[in-house]
């Protein structure tokens, strides 16, 4: 029995996928309609915008081991899914220019993305480069070697420790987003970052908080004084008309 209730995204994926079982029933002659036609799917309203700031990041990484800890770094610089980091190896990784490059078959959308790296970050590959394993490419392992496969208990545990609340390892996807966005970068060059391949995606992980909503009231403030400044500047301009 379950914990807890499915959420309505579960109930639309299964309910998607009886449609489509109706749809081929029927072409085949099998049934004579689809009763999921009269069915409406459930809402989902599953866009979450919790981001971690820089005190809870600088409190999380204190709670954390290694290798979990250079996972979330990892995550927090670069926006890369779970997965991409954890199935990250060697041959991914080009330490002499400070890049990873992600094939087809290392993304969520099957596209290739390149990822320039810190140097925080280049500090942590060459330190597990100094004691890879010789049996697999992973770069992320274990003190025994092994592969790490989750660290959901481990994350979970350490935001508990650290008193943060409300908070998955996914949110860090969108805390790179939204730190990237508010230091100034063009989205497009975000989305190309992260994999997002369109704007309606890359604003879904963009998250808008108290201080942006203040900033732009100062940046319009700002823009109306100048503004102000600029036509007192024009009208004190005493204009000379030359006959020619």
């Amino acid at each position: 029995m379950r914990k807890s209730p499915l959420r309505p995204a579960t109930v639309n994926r299964e309910f998607a996928l009886m449609r489509r079982m109706f749809n081929l029933a029927k072409r085949d002659g099998l049934v004579e309609k689809n009763p999921c036609d009269y069915v409406t799917a459930l809402p989902e309203r599953n866009k979450r915008d919790r981001i971690l700031t820089k005190e809870e990041y600088k409190r999380l990484l204190e709670e954390l081991r290694e290798p979990v800890k250079s996972i979330v770094t990892f995550a927090y610089y670069t926006g890369m899914r779970k997965s991409e980091i954890l199935n990250l190896t060697w041959d991914r990784v080009n330490l002499v220019e400070g890049y990873v490059d992600l094939g087809h078959g290392d993304t969520k959308t099957g596209e290739k993305r390149r990822i320039f790296l810190n140097d925080e970050l280049k500090h942590i590959l060459m330190n597990a480069n100094k004691v890879r394993n010789i049996s697999h490419q992973y770069v992320f392992t274990r003190k025994n070697g092994h592969k790490v496969k989750d660290i959901r208990e481990a994350f979970l545990l350490a935001c508990k420790r650290a008193g943060i609340e409300n908070f998955v390892f996914h949110d860090l996807r969108h805390t790179f987003n939204t730190n990237m966005r508010k230091a100034g970068v063009n989205h497009t060059v975000v989305m190309n970052i992260t994999g997002h391949k369109t704007t309606e995606m890359f604003l879904r992980y963009n998250t808008v908080d108290d201080y942006d909503s203040q900033e732009a009231i100062r940046l319009l403030d700002e823009y109306l004084q100048n503004e102000g400044s600029l036509c007192k500047k024009k009208s004190g301009t005493k204009v000379t008309h030359w006959d020619v």
